[in-house]
């Protein structure tokens, strides 16, 4: 129990500090930056998508309480709102943040608290040190998941994702597909209701307000989406129904722009897929010109739903993704291409993305296998005098 304890204490220094086990002899490369560092990126890169994600939250949520003319609103968010002075007016800036907040904060908390568990359980019998990367797991699993997410859930979604996901190939570095995304997968398929269900995305009982991506999908097309009071930078701004970081296409580009600058991320995935989504929405508009989801243009798909932090945050993963340059261009446009056949003719489950890159994921070693046989081959060839293919 006392080593359990310890390694819990230890997981929570990892968070902020680096590991005291550093490389110090040849022939290993000594840099600035560690695992934890890395990951640690990716949950800074992720601020301004999570920022305008609670805004749109609370703005949301708020506004469905003025349209119900609730005078008394239960619940003790509603009761700290109003202790506080700060309200429910939609037009708030930080009264919708504060508000949003509110949703994610005991979300973020209660997975941060299992996932550090199941680490310390695992280190204790393994007698290991603690892992690294739950930090950026967790706050990147919290930001896929809609506010009403019952807390039961978010304890079963994380316990999947990081234990089968993670612990059990071995840790960080291991693994093969995103845990973050695998206990997202693991709440949809067991409970389809989480995200695919009436009143799903704004937590006030009796309210539904679909996102951009179900009225498309339900309703007729892009038509549907200007008719309802929708306009293209409205959506690609975020201020749209969503998940708690997955409303701004905006600032989930500006995170993938400081990734690239860091050199964290690798710009090959991310522009392959927006590559590979805008030729596959090419072909689908030349087969089915007239049909409402064919139809679509490429641009509809980019702000819709979360394609872009999707390939943002969860595609360029360092673990599961390729690590050949020609492999990550492969990764990507599977990625792209993915999202749109899924999107177009799944009438279930309708946001490709995830399922594109969990997939991609499973195929990455392939790609990589594939990319370093043709190099070998095309090396022998050259240094037996033969002609290079």
């Amino acid at each position: 129990m006392n080593l359990l304890v310890k390694n819990f204490l230890t997981l929570v220094d990892r968070f902020m500090w680096s590991s005291r086990t550093v490389t110090r002899t040849a022939p290993h490369i000594r840099d600035a930056n560690n695992v934890q560092r890395l990951w640690n990126t990716f949950v800074f890169a992720s601020i301004p998508a999570w920022l305008v994600g609670m805004w749109s939250l609370g703005h949301q949520t708020n506004f469905a309480i003025m349209d119900f003319q609730l005078e008394s609103v239960p619940g003790w968010r509603a009761w700290l709102l109003s202790q506080s002075g700060i309200g429910f007016n939609p037009h708030s800036v930080l009264g919708s943040l504060v508000h949003g907040l509110l949703y994610f904060v005991p979300v973020f908390l209660t997975a941060l608290l299992t996932g550090a568990f199941w680490e310390s359980l695992f280190a204790t019998v393994r007698r290991q040190r603690v892992d690294e990367g739950l930090l950026a797991i967790t706050w990147l699993y919290c930001l896929l998941l809609p506010a009403t997410v019952p807390i039961y859930q978010v304890v079963l979604g994380m316990s999947f994702g990081v234990v089968v996901g993670k612990l059990i190939y071995g840790g960080s570095g291991r693994y093969l597909v995103s845990p973050a995304l695998l206990g997202l997968a693991f709440l949809v398929f067991s409970y389809p209701d989480l995200m695919y269900s009436p009143g799903a995305w704004v937590p006030v009982a009796g309210y539904d307000q679909p996102t951009v991506l179900e009225l498309v999908r339900d309703e007729g097309g892009v038509g549907v989406i200007t008719s309802v009071g929708y306009d293209f930078w409205q959506v690609f701004l975020g201020d749209q129904p969503g998940s708690f970081g997955l409303a701004s296409p905006f600032a989930a580009l500006l995170g993938g722009w400081f990734l690239v600058w860091t050199g964290m991320a690798s710009w090959r995935i991310m522009l392959g897929a927006f590559i590979g989504m805008m030729g596959m929405v090419l072909i689908c508009n030349s087969i089915a010109p007239n049909h409402e989801l064919f139809s679509m243009p490429w641009y509809w798909h980019l702000v819709l739903g979360g394609f872009v932090f999707g390939v943002v945050f969860i595609a360029t993963d360092p673990v599961t993704c390729p690590m050949t340059d020609p492999g990550r261009w492969g990764f990507g446009l599977f990625v792209g291409a993915l999202t749109v056949l899924i999107r177009v003719g799944n009438p279930a489950y309708y946001e490709g993305v995830m399922f594109a890159i969990l997939l991609a994921s499973m195929f990455s070693p392939l790609i990589d296998f594939i990319v370093i046989e043709k190099n070998i081959k095309r090396r022998r060839l050259r240094l037996s005098g033969g002609p290079d293919d």
